[in-house]
């Protein structure tokens, strides 16, 4: 009887409570009836269940464990995690003993079994907080997760260890604060100060020792072979191992991360080009400030790891970090994570549909995701903004709209319809119709048993009626009639995929910015989601707190926007330089009577931009004293009165309609990235400014122009003289948003409309560039360059892939010296090709050209200036657009090439002296270069990002220029002419994508040697025996034998390929597993062949080797015998980690080798975002390798 009773287990824990449960006393009941005769007592015995069923749970448990926090936890693990908080809960209470009437026993919290909960008792949940009360204060360490159950919770930033300046957030009922110190996200130090409401609050705590506890708990492997000696240790296995997962991933310790102190980099004003004068502003060095500051006392700081100031904030997977549609009020810096911007839907090669409708709700809010969705029952947030309503719809009339009420209240029933073959052909075809199906169904195909008449029918939905349509139209007998249900039915039964949603234009990573206009006071709105991609902790700027720092010092006055009226912008407008020439003796396209003006020394000082402290601070420049949102209207300005296609227009018109000009301009913000225009983009008549911000302009997927701050773009377009021939995209390096103006084409007609004297100069400009739209590739037949090679498909695919340009008189269309491979031909009007100071001149008119020598690569510079004597429309062709139309056109190739004169002056590099060539036949050598693309890279140019790999396994062969690989944005090589990229793919070696970024330091001529030529000649049995040395190389690199001279295998000829010889590696045995996995994702895979040295005894140690297959010759001077390592070994490791000056040894590839390449720089930056691996790292590192006296 007493071991019955302690396989009890409780009914419901309800009672617990004082509520009464109606089942026990039913089974109170029962148990009187059925032995009070025998005891004459009543045996209260609950029904046996789940330790946990009947338990009562609050609702706001489940606001607790509802949390996007515990969003990938089991309802087991939850469970255990509210009798870790009702544990707490009941210790802070004093109620550590009670009695509990389900068990008939006293409990304590000590004795408690961890699968029973302390009972609900609302009066313990949470703590209640008196108004004003402090929760948490800055610098705290504190790593308790709170909870707000009732009233509001302020968040404040700025002297947090005092208790705060200013309130950034208000908590309220269902919100959490302190994620990052409960996940240990970068430190368990308090960000922030936090205290309750005006009106109190209650708040619940979440220990986190509870879940480290949990996620430590361990049970037996039931799946492992347990030892036979019962004494001996069992193997065990975590218990919670999907948590232990998802809690790793919110803990973002990755090697990419940054430091909560990377974080004053808010507090740097520097808005300007990376290499712009401007001087940043240090808001922590202003005097007068007292919000901004970095504490630090025996080098440990007590202000918490943030400088005070700023907040922090952690939003999980698919979370609202910037809202769409409402006014910016904050900037915000990625520390760890990565976040992506939704493309609103027809915007994605398109920005001018990037309007908004402002709401006055909307308005009122911060544009910051406060972090609600992703809750279990909320609703989730809208991707895009409100886009501007479109026109309204012309009514319907009755009849029509009882139509259109009958069509939708009618269900599909397409699927019901019938096909009758007697209408799908003419009568006179019935018959033979009729044949050809019968012989369908005798091939198998049809089946035709149902039709008990000659009447024959098919349902839309059987898709034998396709056997149908595809017999009769292959006899062609349909009639045009039974074409039409042909194709709808085949439309019905086989409709077109859905297209996927576009991919977020903007993906971005620790330390970029976003929303720094918002701090000017610019009214930035985004039409699309700024959401998080996985967890993501983010460093806050609030413009708020700016303010009240800023608040006593003259700075400030470049955060507080004044506006400009009409008068402003006349007086503007007056003050800058004009295209048009006062000099009423000489034409505004010519320079002075003695000949055209030196050009500025590209050495000079340039102006700051617009909205940077330097343009606002300098005593004489155009933005002097002007606050930073005003300043970019004065770019607005500057840009217009100095661009002859707009300006020439209205330069003399009245006020009011230079006013108008003004303003009629729309402001658009886009983020690193995103498309403003796509090549050939449909419904883009429109003109931008660039007013913030720089961009890239792309032909054909490639660079061939970068611009900044006050650039315009799209006059051709705006006049309708051609559609967009060129993409615009935001640059990806550019630190945060770039801000346009855009005006449309129709905005400038209606305003011009009106103005006679305006509208005629625009009619004018429009006919006397007419003969340029009309242009076709007869314009570039004509061209030396092209040769014999000049026919119709070639000069179309050249003439289609060209950048169409307008230019009005007196602009300059090109200036010497300019870097660039590309040719001008002059479709409409005249230019004049001129050297500066001299009276020396060439005129060229339509169909005329110049700089042919630059797009053959002969000449890397311009030689002259061409300025636009007329308007005019020039087409300018670029190297990488003509070597895209040689590809497509291969005979034109050799004809094109003979003139590329620099290929026999230089010294250029021949593919087949390659080590991985030797040896091989000269005839598929010479097919090697001969099918080989040639490709051409402007300087600074991308060419490939982490991640990507050449297209068709190609190999890059650099004949000339140069290269920069770089990883996490650290440059680990350079390669120069005759190098190459890409030879494991090449060679179809087993090798992850690299993480290396591609950029041209220099122009670069490459080629792309294809794989393909390869792979005929070794399914070639003819030159099986010729290949021998190709597939040898191949087969050591893959792990295979390695042979000798005589073809015995060296050493114990077993395979040996370690593709986990970074992670193997002794060098990180005292590292976690997932700090190595993230080394092995910056590694360089390189290759080398028998005799080439990888390293020299006493060179300065740059690199840590890891050899996964091969054989390596260490050699040490004053040691006779070389040292032979194999795969899975670690080399240049002291180097690299200090221990030693330099290589120890020189290392030469005995056979070939295939090495993965760490830089040091690359591990000192990993191990900055793992403070505890590189204490364990260096530690195990130097106790493995003790001094000289130990």
């Amino acid at each position: 009887m007493k071991e019955a009773e302690e396989d009890v287990k409780p009914g419901d824990s309800v009672s617990a409570t004082g509520d009464a449960d109606e089942r026990n006393e039913e089974d109170a009941k029962e148990g009187s009836s059925a032995t009070g005769s025998a005891t004459g007592s009543v045996v209260h015995k609950p029904k046996r269940r789940e330790p946990w069923t009947g338990e009562a749970w609050s609702v706001d448990d489940g606001l607790v464990l509802n949390m996007p926090l515990f969003k990938g936890c089991g309802i087991e693990f939850k469970r255990l995690l509210l009798r870790a908080i009702r544990e707490w809960e009941y210790h802070d209470a004093g109620k550590e003993t009670w009695y509990d009437p389900d068990y008939d026993e006293i409990c304590t919290l000590e004795k408690l079994p961890k699968d029973r909960l302390p009972p609900l008792h609302k009066p313990f949940i949470g703590m209640k907080l008196d108004p004003g009360e402090y929760i948490a204060r800055g610098g705290d360490y504190d790593d308790k997760l709170v909870v707000i159950i009732r009233g509001t919770v302020e968040k404040l930033v700025g002297d947090a260890p005092q208790g705060g300046q200013c309130i950034v957030r208000t908590l309220k009922r269902g919100d959490c604060e302190g994620i990052t110190e409960f996940l240990g996200v970068g430190s368990e130090q308090r960000t922030c100060a936090l205290r309750a409401g005006p009106e109190g609050a209650r708040v619940r705590f979440v220990q986190r020792q509870a879940l480290t506890e949990l996620l430590l708990e361990k049970v037996i492997d039931e799946n492992a072979v347990q030892p036979e000696d019962p004494d001996d240790p069992r193997i065990m296995r975590l218990k919670w191992a999907h948590e232990v997962a998802y809690f790793n991933e919110l803990s973002l310790d990755r090697i990419d991360s940054l430091n909560h102190k990377e974080a004053r980099n808010l507090l740097t004003w520097n808005p300007g080009p990376v290499d712009g004068p401007d001087k940043p502003l240090d808001f922590l060095q202003i005097p007068g400030q007292s919000v901004f500051m970095v504490d630090n006392a025996l080098g440990t700081s007590v202000s918490g790891p943030l400088p005070e100031g700023i907040e922090e904030r952690y939003y999980f997977d698919k979370q609202t970090i910037l809202r769409p549609g409402v006014p910016g009020d904050c900037a915000i810096l990625i520390l760890r994570g990565q976040v992506e911007a939704l493309v609103p839907e027809g915007c994605a090669g398109n920005c001018l549909p990037r309007a908004w409708e402002a709401d006055e709700e909307d308005a009122m809010k911060s544009w910051l995701g406060d972090g609600r969705d992703g809750r279990a029952g909320d609703n989730t947030v809208m991707p895009v903004a409100k886009l501007a309503p479109k026109a309204p719809q012309q009514e319907l009339d009755a009849d029509r709209e009882k139509v259109r009420k009958y069509l939708a209240e009618l269900g599909d029933k397409t699927a019901e319809q019938e096909v009758a073959m007697v209408s799908l052909v003419l009568p006179q075809n019935i018959k033979r119709a009729m044949a050809h199906l019968r012989k369908a169904a005798e091939d198998g195909l049809l089946d035709l048993s149902s039709m008990k008449t000659s009447d024959w029918r098919w349902l839309w939905g059987d898709r034998q009626v396709l056997v149908v349509f595809d017999t009769l139209e292959r006899a062609r007998l349909l009639s045009s009639y039974g074409l039409e249900v042909a194709e709808q039915v085949r439309l019905f039964l086989n409709p077109p995929e859905e297209e996927p949603p576009p991919e977020p234009q903007a993906v971005l990573g620790p330390g970029m910015q976003l929303g720094r206009l918002a701090l000017l006071g610019v009214p930035i709105v985004l039409s699309g989601v700024v959401r998080a991609k996985g967890p993501v902790l983010v460093a806050i700027l609030h413009r708020s707190v700016l303010l009240q720092a800023l608040g006593n010092c003259a700075e400030v006055e470049l955060f507080m926007p004044q506006g400009l009226t009409i008068h402003d912008r006349l007086e503007v407008l007056k003050a800058l330089p004009s295209t048009k020439n006062e000099v009423k003796d000489r034409p505004s396209h010519l320079g002075p009577i003695t000949g055209p003006p030196a050009h500025k020394d590209r050495g000079d000082q340039a102006e700051a931009a617009a909205g940077t402290f330097a343009a606002f601070a300098e005593p004489s420049g155009r933005y002097r004293q002007v606050p930073g949102a005003d300043a970019f209207e004065h770019v607005l300005m500057s840009a217009l009165k100095s661009y002859s296609v707009i300006w020439d227009l209205v330069h003399d018109a009245p006020p009011r309609l230079l006013d108008q000009l003004v303003r009629a301009w729309e402001p658009r913000w886009l983020l690193p990235g995103e498309t403003i225009v796509a090549d050939e983009e449909p419904e883009a008549d429109f003109v931008f400014v660039l007013v913030h911000g720089s961009c890239v302009v792309l032909l054909e997927d490639r660079e061939i122009e970068n611009v900044g701050q006050g650039s315009v773009q799209g006059a051709a377009q705006l006049l309708a003289l051609n559609g967009w021939t060129r993409t615009v995209q935001v640059a990806p390096t550019c630190n945060g948003e770039a801000m346009i103006q855009v005006m449309t084409r129709q905005k400038l007609l209606d305003m011009l409309d009106g103005h006679p004297l305006p509208k005629a100069r625009l009619r004018a400009l429009e006919q006397s560039l007419q003969e340029g739209k009309e242009a076709d590739w007869r314009i570039l037949k004509n061209i030396p360059a092209f040769g014999s090679c000049a026919y119709q498909p070639f000069l179309t695919r050249l003439h289609k892939d060209a950048d169409i340009r307008l230019f009005c008189a007196g602009d300059m269309v090109a200036f010497a010296g300019d870097d660039s491979a590309a040719m001008m031909v002059v479709l409409a009007g005249k230019v004049r090709c001129e050297q500066p100071q001299t009276l020396f001149f060439v005129e060229l008119h339509r169909g005329e050209w110049c700089y042919q020598d630059n797009i053959l690569g002969n000449t890397p510079t311009f030689g002259h200036d061409a300025v636009a004597v007329t308007n005019v429309l020039v087409l300018v062709l670029y190297r990488h657009a003509m070597q895209n139309a040689m590809v497509a056109y291969p005979d034109t190739r050799k004809v094109v090439i003979a003139n590329e004169t620099w290929r026999k002056q230089t010294n250029c590099p021949d593919p087949s002296a390659l080590s991985v060539f030797a040896k091989l036949p000269a005839p598929l050598l010479s097919d090697v270069v001969e099918e080989a693309r040639p490709v051409y890279y402007r300087p600074c140019s991308l060419l490939y990002s982490p991640g990507e790999i050449i297209d068709d396994n190609s190999m890059l062969f650099v004949l000339r220029g140069e290269l920069s690989l770089t990883i996490m944005g650290i440059e680990v090589r350079r390669i120069g002419a005759g190098g190459h990229v890409g030879l494991h793919h090449f060679m179809e070696l087993q090798c992850p994508a690299p993480n290396v970024t591609i950029r041209s330091t220099q122009a670069c001529d490459c080629l792309l040697l294809q794989q393909s030529t390869i792979q005929k000649a070794l399914d070639d049995e003819l030159m099986e025996d010729d290949m021998l040395p190709y597939t040898a190389s191949v087969r050591v690199l893959e792990g295979g034998e390695i042979l000798d001279a005589f073809g015995f295998p060296v050493g114990d000829g077993s395979a040996k390929n370690v593709p986990d010889c970074v992670e193997q590696s002794e060098v990180f045995r005292a590292c976690s597993k997932s700090f190595v996995a993230q080394i092995a994702e910056i590694v360089e895979d390189l290759a080398f062949w028998p005799g080439e040295k990888i390293y020299q005894q006493y060179e300065e140690g740059h690199f840590m080797y890891f050899v996964r297959a091969g054989r390596i010759r260490l050699e040490v001077l004053g040691r006779r015998e070389p040292e032979i390592v194999e795969a899975g070994t670690t080399l240049g490791d002291m180097a690299v980690l200090d221990q030693v000056p330099h290589y120890v040894e020189s290392a030469y590839a005995e056979t070939h080798v295939w090495v993965r390449v760490l830089h040091k720089k690359l591990l000192r930056r990993s191990l900055s975002s793992f403070p505890e691996e590189e204490r364990s790292m260096l530690g195990q590192v130097h106790a493995a390798n003790p001094g000289i006296f130990g």
